[in-house]
């Protein structure tokens, strides 16, 4: 059986009935037996609990680790996802083989590129206190570090708080999550395509001639600015906002029902009024036109 492990958190995973029996006394004094059926928490060994995490760790891509990480960390994370989705951004830059398009197939960094990482986000002092750091990341002690490690060192989670089972009532948080994961793929794709477009203007304005690199240069500063300013990630935003606000629009998201309703309210009172006013007219016009006559 093959399961999806980067798709479904682990309080929707299967768990298994039991049973719970006791006695009731009621009015008469007669005690009645009473069965509750609940759901037992399945509670993991650490050698189970190992034995998942290197399945997360040899099978899912850095993107997917920091999906899965906050799926089930979704309520610690509530309202700034985006840390976490930058942070594996950061991280995955320091990996070889970032450059195959469309694919997150790097999942480890070698031990001195974490080096590297931690020594550049200043989480390290000494060379010990960085041996010390990779110890602790490297779970799986594989020396390797994956995405997934590094966060469960930075935030000090353990592997059972990452398997155990979490609160049902979380579907809110769960679909916020994915549109926030959305965003920031849209936002990076926007990113890429804006810094090979900068490079492709640099090297026309360094290496042509007359207006041609006249131009470019002048695209490039502005382009740059934009950049600066962050006007360029701005408009991505709105785009996406404006996009999923249609979208739940469409689905008949709760929300936007309500923003309907009130549009068709709007649009009927304005229709009263400009008949009102119209009939106001018209009776005037009467009036006048009866007064000239007599």
């Amino acid at each position: 059986m093959s399961e999806n492990i980067s798709d479904t958190p682990t309080f929707l995973r299967k768990r298994t009935p039991t049973l719970h029996i006791g006695y009731i006394r009621s009015s008469n004094k007669e005690p009645k037996l009473i069965i509750i059926m609940a759901e037992e928490k399945k509670v993991l060994t650490p050698e189970e609990c190992m034995e998942k995490f290197r399945t997360i760790t040899s099978t899912l891509g850095i993107d997917a680790q920091a999906k899965y990480f906050l799926r089930e960390f979704v309520s610690d994370f509530s309202g700034n996802f985006e840390e976490v989705l930058n942070l594996s951004e950061e991280f995955k830059s320091y990996a070889e083989g970032t450059d195959v398009e469309g694919e997150d197939a790097v999942r480890e960094l070698e031990e001195h590129k974490c080096h590297l990482f931690l020594e550049k986000r200043g989480e390290t002092l000494t060379v010990k206190d960085m041996r010390d750091a990779l110890r602790e990341i490297d779970i799986d002690m594989n020396m390797k570090v994956s995405f997934i490690e590094y966060c469960m060192f930075k935030y000090k989670k353990t592997l059972a708080q990452l398997f155990e089972e979490k609160p049902k009532n979380l579907a809110a948080l769960l679909a916020a999550l994915e549109e926030a994961i959305a965003l920031h793929q849209e936002i990076v794709a926007a990113r890429k395509a804006e810094e090979k477009k900068m490079q492709e203007l640099r090297e026309l304005s360094e290496t042509g001639s007359g207006v041609k690199a006249m131009r470019a240069k002048a695209e490039l500063e502005q382009m740059r600015v934009r950049s600066q300013t962050g006007a360029n990630m701005a408009d991505v935003r709105a785009r996406f906002k404006k996009r999923q606000a249609q979208k739940n629009y469409d689905k008949g998201d709760p929300l936007a029902e309500e923003m309907k309703a009130l549009k068709v309210r709007q649009e009927a009172e304005a229709e009263a009024k400009r008949k009102e006013k119209e009939e106001s007219r018209a009776r005037l016009a009467a009036k006048i036109k009866a007064m000239g006559a007599n």
